[in-house]
């Protein structure tokens, strides 16, 4: 799903998956996915997990079935 009257839109690449504006696993705290540590926070500007259709729908899923976030995460940590 692609949000194309947002503003920060593409925030990482054409045709992203922006049914995570924000990240539900904010801060991961996992350099693997791009992202970093800027000053005291954690910046996830290198990371396009999340917008990959296919992990978009996977997390979805998960998250609709009810399943923990940390269970998705370690999940999605395999395809790191």
């Amino acid at each position: 799903m692609e949000r194309l009257n947002c503003e920060r839109y593409p925030c990482h690449f054409s045709e992203q998956d922006c049914v995570f504006c924000f990240c539900p696993f904010y801060p991961c705290l996992d350099s693997r996915t791009g992202g970093r540590a800027d000053g005291e926070n954690w910046s996830c500007n290198g990371c396009s997990l999340i917008h990959n259709p296919a992990i978009a729908a996977a997390i979805m899923d998960a998250l609709l079935r009810g399943e923990d976030p940390t269970l998705a995460w370690k999940r999605l940590e395999k395809l790191l």
